[in-house]
């Protein structure tokens, strides 16, 4: 009380306040700091490189945090804000078996040092984590996965969607095509005809069990093959097929909620028309001569009371893996089969030039040959009109 009645106010602030404390940088040391950032030979180096050059060449010790706040104070460099991570939740499996089957791909030496590096397909159920199909193949290209499809809906039947990553044979990743519902790849037009609907999957983390079954399969499965003494890829399928799908899911395998299966049972009719159901299908536009072009060949269009056909007109041209090929009138009340023929419209073509060019060539003769025929009459009235002039001259003379 005789303190604060002597120094009134002043005494009540904590004498703290004006002690410096123990990491305070002196102005003279802040001065070398800014001097240092802002030279030329320092310019674009991180705060923890100047402050190690500090510390060698003027003794300042500070941490790199120091550094960095004089280096954002005096704007030499930017403050660097978090990365800002998307929200995403852990989507809970299905309840059904063969609800929804989650298919990827992986690239990898199974055979080790004794073979190249292949690609394994594989479809895991999202219900009971079982997997499904499983075959090795050189690639993933359109005839490796679509061979791959019929041989698991043959065995089990068709899933009522398949969650997959954006890879080009089933999404259209181009800009402009990205929101159109009309421009489909060939592979998710063939599986929404059997009812199938494909769910692309924005990061690899949101297919995360297949991504599993891919990283348990490069461990185990490799050294299931060394043991196996197994080196090529029909043997391979063989055993994965046979022995090594029933011994993981017998092993890995997760009760599902609900015990109904509800996969998509195919009909014989589908089973038989599986090649037009998975052929690629391109618009074609028929020319004036009722002929159409596919990949450097050339159909000639018949005519038929069963469909209308015109130039100008887009048909429908499907081709199976195999090679075959049909068309079929498009945008009619449904697509209908169109009668073809194969031709060899190059030749027909050039069969077509060189008939030109000789009629032409006979057309020049022939005016050739009239020119000439006239320029040799000409000459001969010319030399009768001479003849005729110097007749009546000689008469007048007499």
């Amino acid at each position: 009380m005789k303190k604060y009645k002597k120094h009134w106010e002043l005494w009540l602030i904590h004498w703290l306040a004006w002690k410096i404390w123990n990491r305070h940088i002196s102005e003279w040391d802040r001065a070398i700091i800014i001097d240092v950032i802002r030279q030329d030979d320092f310019k674009g180096c991180k705060p923890i490189f100047i402050d190690e050059k500090l510390e060698e060449t003027y003794w300042i010790h500070v941490s790199k945090e120091t550094v960095r706040n004089i280096m954002i104070a005096e704007k030499v460099r930017e403050n660097g804000t978090k990365k800002h991570h998307i929200y995403r939740m852990k989507r809970p499996r299905k309840d059904s078996y063969w609800e929804m089957s989650q298919f990827d791909w992986s690239y990898h030496k199974w055979f080790e040092e004794r073979g190249e590096e292949l690609c394994l397909l594989l479809d895991v159920d999202d219900a009971t984590w079982n997997i499904m199909h499983a075959k090795l193949w050189e690639n993933e290209w359109y005839k490796c996965v679509v061979e791959f499809r019929w041989e698991r809906m043959k065995i089990h039947g068709v899933p009522r969607s398949i969650y997959l990553d954006k890879f080009s044979t089933y999404k259209v990743n181009h800009s402009k095509a990205v929101n159109t519902k009309d421009v489909r790849t060939n592979f998710d037009r063939s599986m929404r005809k059997l009812w199938c609907n494909l769910i692309s999957a924005h990061s690899p983390e949101a297919k995360w069990r297949v991504e599993r079954c891919n990283y348990t399969l490069q461990d185990r499965l490799v050294k299931e093959l060394r043991l196996a003494k197994i080196s090529t890829i029909d043997e391979a399928n063989k055993f994965i097929r046979n022995i090594f799908i029933p011994k993981y899911n017998k092993q890995f395998w997760v009760k599902a909620k609900k015990l109904w299966n509800v996969h998509i049972v195919l009909t014989e009719e589908q089973i038989k028309n599986l090649d037009w159901i998975f052929a690629r299908e391109v618009l074609r536009s028929l020319w004036n001569d009722y002929v159409i072009q596919y990949k450097n060949k050339f159909y000639q269009i018949e005519q038929s009371e069963a469909y209308v056909v015109y130039p100008k007109k887009s048909l429908l041209v499907a081709e199976t893996i195999g090679g075959n090929v049909r068309i079929y009138a498009w945008k009619t009340s449904e697509e209908k089969t169109v009668i073809f023929r194969e031709i060899d419209y190059n030749t027909t073509k050039r069969n077509r030039a060189i008939y030109r060019s000789q009629k032409h060539k006979l057309e020049k003769d022939r005016l050739r040959q009239h020119e000439i025929e006239r320029k040799r009459t000409k000459h001969q009235l010319s030399k009768e009109k001479q003849k005729h002039y110097k007749i009546q001259r000689l008469i007048d003379m007499l």
